[in-house]
């Protein structure tokens, strides 16, 4: 039987991708683990491996076509060396391709209830509640309009509410969907309220010597899943600002050291990662994600780490950070940067994270407040590393000195982590920093 070739999942949030290039023709033999695709996603593009050696005796998906998580795109036939494409079976030629929207998908998991659904996908009828059905039919909604904040992205009837501008049900159903109220004598009306006219942006009409750059489809999805990100968390932002003074000196001592080992120079990253590993520890609510009504505390502790690519910003993960050794973080770290940058990075390195530390790097850059990468619910931001005159004590006086000093600035879901669990998180990457006590 033919070896499936299908599209895999490339992070919590993706549910399709598009086929960029076969690497391979029909007919051609290929090794397992053998880059036979190259497959564009909003988080990332990618060369999907042959999962088998064999012979590929089909492409069910053209380059150029966007198709479902599951779908089926190719076939193998194991065993074989080649095959000419005349000698493929009438059965196989003829398979009609699968359906890129109707391919079955596994049932989602509670970490990824929230996922953004494809826009063809919102608002299917057969996906709603008798009464959100009622409701639209009574009030003419088209529910293709409405995305659905449900299980799997069902609409729900506070979708509907929520479009509709009301707050209860009773204000907004019907008599044929809720009892008829008691006649009550008749009240003076209010006075009207004034009616504002929704307010439209100006189209620019470009000029003589403006640039115009459509956006390609990596940035149109990387800014749907900021909006989605802003429209469904409400972002709480602290900041504060760490003595690097110890964690310079240890860096400086162990940078020759660490080259020899792993042939990768020694960032601040790997410090900050680990320390927010250790706070993880002491505050779990950070590594976690949100269900619908529920938070599910992770127990694996996988840190994202943003990464500014050619085509767009890329968030590859480190897995089981907290069992790495600040060596072991680095590594992983420049393996991975190096990895987005090249646009070599596989389904497993984008997917799973539970937490992520952005490092926009040097040139000016003090702090500033990132958006949560969704499903997270928390995201540290880094800033430079900047000497200063500071006030420190010693010897129990207070006297000015030049210290290195870093901003960081932690984004939080205010949903689920309050102003003081946020803060204490903070805190305690400050303490771990200015500590500078790490494992080599």
């Amino acid at each position: 039987m033919p070896t499936k070739v299908v599209m895999p999942q490339m992070g919590e949030s993706v549910v399709e991708g598009k086929v960029s290039k076969w690497l391979v023709k029909e007919g051609d033999a290929i090794q397992m683990d053998q880059p036979i695709v190259e497959v564009s996603t909003d988080k990332v593009d990618v060369e999907i491996p042959a999962p088998s050696a064999g012979a590929l005796i089909k492409i069910l998906v053209p380059e150029g076509e966007t198709v479902s998580v599951g779908t089926e795109i190719a076939l193998i036939e194991s065993g074989i060396v080649s095959v000419a494409p005349e000698t493929i079976s009438p059965e196989v030629k003829e398979a009609p391709p699968p359906s890129p929207k109707r391919a079955p998908a596994a049932p989602p998991s509670p970490a990824t209830r929230l996922e953004k659904r494809p826009p063809e996908e919102k608002g299917e009828i057969g996906r709603v509640s008798p009464l959100v059905k009622k409701l639209a039919e009574e009030y003419k909604i088209d529910l293709q309009k409405i995305s659905g904040t449900g299980m799997g992205g069902r609409i729900t009837k506070q979708d509907i509410l929520r479009y509709l501008g009301k707050e209860t049900l009773e204000e907004a159903a019907p008599s044929q969907i809720r009892e008829a109220p008691r006649e009550a004598p008749p009240k003076k009306a209010p006075p009207a309220a004034p009616e504002f006219s929704e307010y439209k942006i100006p189209r620019y009409e470009p000029k003589e010597g403006d640039q115009v750059i459509p956006f390609s489809r990596l940035r149109k999805m990387i800014a749907e899943h900021m909006v989605y990100s802003k429209r469904t968390a409400p972002h709480v932002t602290t900041v504060a600002e760490a003595d690097m003074m110890k964690v310079v000196r240890l860096r400086e001592e162990k940078k020759g050291w660490v080259k020899e080992q792993t042939g990768r120079d020694l960032t601040f990253l790997p410090f900050v990662v680990s320390a927010a590993v250790r706070a993880i520890e002491a505050y779990p609510t950070l590594n976690a994600s949100v269900a619908e009504q529920n938070l599910i505390i992770r127990k694996e502790i996988h840190i994202g780490i943003a990464v500014e690519t050619e085509k767009g910003l890329m968030v590859p993960v480190i897995r089981h950070a907290d069992e790495k050794s600040l060596i072991g973080l680095s590594r992983a770290a420049a393996e991975l940067a190096a990895k987005a940058k090249e646009g070599v990075l596989r389904p497993d390195d984008v997917t799973g994270g539970s937490f992520t530390v952005s490092n926009p790097g040097r040139k000016g850059n003090l702090f500033g407040t990132p958006i949560i990468f969704q499903p997270q619910v928390a995201i540290l931001r880094m800033g430079e590393v900047i000497k200063r005159a500071v006030v420190v004590e010693v010897e129990g006086t207070d006297t000015i000195a030049i210290h290195p000093m870093m901003y960081l600035a932690l984004s939080y879901d205010h949903r689920v982590i309050d102003g003081a669990t946020g803060n204490l998180f903070l805190h305690r990457v400050k303490e771990i920093l200015e500590e500078g006590r790490f494992s080599f």
